[in-house]
């Protein structure tokens, strides 16, 4: 049994088809890059994935449970989608703790941790909205990954980062694939996944075009 499975998904918003006929088998403990220009459709499969809106047909199950729109995902997961939602006039630390605490599963231990390794420690007292755009994205990363969780989803998780900051990220994904996770990553630039995918999955217009 596949860890996740896309039914021949497809969703149409505005008589514009977004997802057509997407099926996936994906295994656990596996890197998958999504390959795919704005707007092919990489965002909207995630939420597909997810829960977050209704498919026209077809069917998303994770761990052979199906997923429901609405409903708490069958597995715990780490998401980065879009622009991430952070407090700005709180510092790094009260807003990792309070995304950890609705969970309740705050690790002060492996936050810090991931701090040190993003380079962000000495900056967690600092306030969000006086971090850059790279600072911001290291955080992103950060609390897609502080609770521990089994399944991560990232959506160009390496915007506005630099080369050393790819590099780490590169390494902390491949880190995270030993422990077992399952790591499905959304981005324009495949070179950014160069060496630590285990399968490239590329979108167009909401297809699969390449496999």
């Amino acid at each position: 049994m596949s860890y996740i499975e896309l039914n021949h998904i497809s969703k149409t918003i505005k008589s514009k088809p977004i997802l057509s006929d997407i099926h996936l088998n994906l295994e656990k403990g596996h890197i998958y890059g999504i390959i795919g220009s704005n707007g092919s459709g990489k965002s909207m499969l995630f939420r597909a994935i997810c829960g977050f809106m209704k498919l026209d047909q077809g069917e998303v199950k994770i761990n052979g449970q199906q997923v429901k729109f609405g409903e708490e995902l069958p597995v715990s997961t780490g998401l980065i989608l879009e622009t991430p939602g952070f407090i700005l006039h709180q510092t790094a630390l009260e807003n990792l703790r309070y995304l950890a605490e609705m969970d309740n599963a705050y690790n002060e231990d492996l936050i810090f941790q991931e701090l040190k390794y993003f380079g962000l420690y000495e900056h967690r007292n600092d306030k969000v909205k006086n971090y850059s755009l790279g600072m911001k994205q290291k955080l992103a990363i950060i609390q897609a990954i502080m609770e521990d969780q089994e399944l991560l989803l990232l959506d160009e998780p390496t915007n506005a980062l630099d080369k050393e900051s790819i590099e780490r990220f590169q390494s902390k994904m491949l880190q995270l694939k030993e422990k077992g996770k399952t790591l499905l990553i959304a981005t324009h630039d495949d070179r950014t996944l160069q060496g630590i995918t285990n399968e490239l999955i590329e979108l167009s217009q909401g297809k699969i075009v390449k496999k």
